[in-house]
């Protein structure tokens, strides 16, 4: 008789990977006063397949007029939000996102989340979001995909870095009325160490939420680690599929300018974070300098494959001019011995 059960019919071969759940549950155990307030985001990331399955649609998810009105009692997601509804954005619930998204249609913008998401990650997702709606409007929400290789990953970084710093901003405002979800599910997050540094900073002087010293701090800290690892393979892959021609395109007219990033640090209310004299400009290189290997490595076979598309391109035009200045010797021949009038 066969005494095992059919949980033991199927072992798994390899060892499951379980460094970032340890680090995870450092973080956690580390935590002001060894407390586990934000226990949220554990069970979510301990249940993320229970929580995704289909039998989940039959829970009841949070009401969006539970997460806007939470929203509101942020000063800076209050201006976001009022000025976004002002402008008619629209906000759904979508359970084929797998997270969030903004979907830029002139004025008549949307916002789609996932319905089946913790509180505390809804509001983070919805400020993102917000800020996307905002920088939109404000003409910085500008296309990576416009800019050479290395100009695109910079861009991409930023706008990346921004939307996080936001709902970090946020989520911290809503700390200090009482409203400690959001803050709670993301320090449990990747983020920890972003949220850390803006929280320090704004400790040690309350000033700096508005001079935009704690947005700056939480920014830099973005492009530390491997928080860009996952942005970085994203916008290579787009530039891999080529599906607008950007293997083959010739160079771009745009460039990461101080400008740009100007418009991107623009906040609904305090100092122009990214504008303020810092150690590094946004445009420095120590913003786009990409570690992992992988990752290098692609970005240097499409710089390589652009330029060689440009120098075919180049040869070619030359070969046509050249063959335009062909003299037909035949014909000149005939037209010198004819007799002159």
């Amino acid at each position: 008789m066969d005494n095992s059960s059919d949980c033991d019919i199927e072992s798994p071969a390899k060892k499951p990977k379980v460094g970032r759940f340890k680090d995870t549950a450092g973080r956690l155990r580390q935590g002001k006063e060894n407390h586990l307030s934000h226990r949220a985001s554990l069970d979510w990331r301990q249940d993320r397949e229970r929580v995704c399955a289909p039998q989940m649609d039959m829970v009841e998810p949070v009401t969006l007029e539970s997460i806007t009105s939470l929203l509101l009692k942020s000063r800076t997601g209050e201006i976001l939000l009022q000025q976004a509804m002002a402008r008619g954005l629209k906000i759904f619930y979508d359970q084929q996102t797998p997270q969030s998204q903004f979907y830029p249609r002139g004025e008549s913008c949307v916002i789609v989340m996932n319905p089946h998401r913790p509180k505390g990650d809804l509001v983070g997702m919805l400020s993102r979001e917000l800020r996307r709606a905002w920088q939109h409007h404000q003409g910085a929400l500008v296309n990576p995909m416009g800019f050479e290789p290395d100009e695109a990953v910079l861009v991409n970084r930023a706008q990346q870095a921004d939307v996080f710093m936001m709902s970090i901003k946020i989520a911290w405002e809503l700390k200090l009325v009482g409203e400690a979800e959001a803050w709670d599910f993301m320090v449990g997050s990747p983020m920890a160490s972003i949220m850390r540094t803006f929280e320090l900073r704004a400790q040690e002087d309350f000033r700096s939420l508005n001079n935009g010293e704690a947005s700056r701090a939480a920014y830099d800290k973005f492009f530390e680690g491997s928080c860009t690892k996952m942005h970085d393979k994203r916008i290579i892959h787009q530039m891999l599929l080529d599906d607008a021609g950007y293997m083959k395109a010739v160079r771009k007219d745009k460039r990461a300018t101080m400008e740009l990033f100007r418009k991107l640090g623009e906040l609904p209310q305090g100092s122009n974070y990214l504008a303020m004299r810092s150690k590094h400009l946004p445009t420095d290189t120590c913003y786009s300098s990409i570690e992992d290997r992988s990752n290098a490595n692609f970005l240097w076979f499409i710089k390589f494959e652009r330029s060689f598309q440009e120098k075919e391109m180049q040869m070619l035009q030359e070969s046509v001019k050249a063959s335009a200045e062909i003299v037909d010797l035949a014909a000149w021949s005939m037209r010198s011995h004819q007799p002159r009038p």
